[in-house]
């Protein structure tokens, strides 16, 4: 039984309470923010270690230790890429990288580094560090399906509160964030600049909604976490983020086929997320739906700069594809590869899978490969009970939304929302192992009776 007055209760409050101020920090963009986000996150993992000396965690599988073994020679991977190198060794990992220290620099004796922008690679490697104990810290912190639940509802209630602000601040628009921070680029919506960030976060949290009307017994909770979802999404449609609404769309469609499942579609449930979608769409009508129309009708592929960024970076890749320029280093590379008539200044690539491997080569993108072969080893592993099956497809419901978004966009290069995706993968993990746990349980309690 969780009780509420455990470590392991009071780190799932910290952990959530970490995630909500890096949402409402504008997003945790800036280095102030950065600096807070990332000294809590480790002094909480610091915290949940001094806490295993009193409480062991449930034994750890084969692929939780072949996931773990992964992330960490990543991390390391992503240091080397900042460590000083022989230049004749440098020529032979990176000749584009030794070219560039070499147009630069007059010292024929200075060592070379894989990153051509060390700062960068630093700051990134540090934001990964963080995620990376973030995640290992609720893939293990949470212990039952009581704290896991209480999480998804701790961000399901965040998520409506946040919906609701960001569709007042869209009504009262002053051309300030919370009315008081000015605002003079990007498109803002809610705490972020950029619509774009405030959808992907959005489309991760409103699927835990879904997962909650189906496993609260609560037939009033479960109308109350209903509209909490519609409000979610409806707020999501009101961003006018094509790449959001897309996103939402894939999110409602894997939990419904999650739902037509067997094993879950003889609970005759599946009416429920029907009228979920009807409510959601009877309110967009109402509200007016012609914005959202004209955004998608509006779009011109052939006029898209993302396009053209994107096929720069495929050319920078060919110079950089065994280990990459380093992380975070995307903007000092791109004005080499850029068309000569493209005024703008990108910093992002708009596309976070080509971001990755142009930065981390195929090196860095060989060892995500394997990480996220392991994960999802992890989480389908066990018996898919009905409340542990539920839960974890609200999770990879989740999950799928900000796979789809980040072909669009960099969201994963948005600290908080990168801090929720490595929360929300935590919570898949540790959903796993509960269902993995009770299924091993059971399977020796049978036998057992049957000897």
């Amino acid at each position: 039984m969780d009780r509420r007055d455990n470590p392991y209760s009071k780190i799932i409050y910290i952990a959530s309470a970490i995630l909500i101020f890096s949402v409402l920090a504008f997003g945790t963009v800036e280095i102030w923010a950065i600096a807070l986000m990332e000294f809590s996150v480790f002094t909480l993992t610091l915290v949940w270690l001094i806490t295993l000396k009193k409480e062991p965690p449930l034994p750890v599988s084969k692929e939780e230790r072949y996931m773990i073994f992964t992330l960490a020679i990543f991390l390391i991977y992503i240091f080397i890429q900042m460590l000083p190198f022989p230049q004749a060794i440098l020529r032979y990992l990176s000749p584009q990288s030794f070219d560039i220290y070499s147009f630069f620099t007059l010292d024929k004796r200075l060592k070379m580094y894989i990153s051509i922008n060390i700062y960068n690679t630093e700051s990134e490697f540090l934001r990964m560090l963080a995620y990376s104990l973030f995640f290992l810290l609720l893939s293990f912190g949470i212990k039952d399906m009581a704290a896991l639940q209480r999480m998804m509802k701790i961000l399901t209630y965040f998520g409506f509160v946040l919906a609701i602000f960001a569709i007042l601040q869209k009504a009262t628009w002053n051309g300030k964030l919370y009315w008081i921070r000015e605002v003079t680029v990007g498109s803002p919506f809610g705490p972020f600049v950029n619509r774009n960030h405030y959808a992907g976060l959005m489309d991760m949290i409103m699927p835990l909604s879904l997962g909650l009307i189906f496993t609260v017994k609560d037939r009033e909770k479960q109308i109350l976490y209903g509209f909490f979802g519609l409000i979610m999404g409806i707020s999501i449609f009101f961003s006018l983020s094509r790449g959001g609404i897309i996103s939402f769309f894939v999110g409602v469609a894997v939990f419904a086929l999650f739902l037509s499942w067997d094993k879950f579609s003889r609970q005759k449930r599946w009416v429920v997320l029907l009228f979920f979608v009807f409510a959601l769409f009877s309110y967009l009508l109402y509200l007016g739906i012609d914005p959202i129309i004209d955004r998608f009708y509006k779009t011109d592929l052939t006029r898209e700069a993302r396009f053209t960024v994107w096929s720069g970076t495929l050319n920078a890749f060919k110079d950089f594809y065994l280990t990459g320029s380093g992380l975070g280093t995307f903007i000092n590379i791109f004005p080499l590869y850029a068309p000569r008539d493209m005024g703008a200044i990108y910093d992002h690539v708009h596309n976070d899978y080509l971001e990755f491997i142009l930065e981390a080569g195929i090196v860095g993108t060989v060892l995500l490969v394997l990480f996220l072969f392991f994960f999802v080893r992890c989480i389908i592993r066990g018996k898919w009970l009905w409340e542990t099956g539920i839960v974890r497809m609200s999770i990879l419901s989740s999950i799928t939304t900000m796979v789809v978004h980040s072909i669009f966009d960099f969201n994963l290069h948005i600290p908080s929302n990168a801090l929720m995706i490595s929360a929300i993968f935590g919570m898949a993990v540790a959903s796993s192992r509960m269902g993995h746990h009770r299924s091993q349980v059971i399977s020796t309690t049978k036998a057992d009776r049957n000897s």
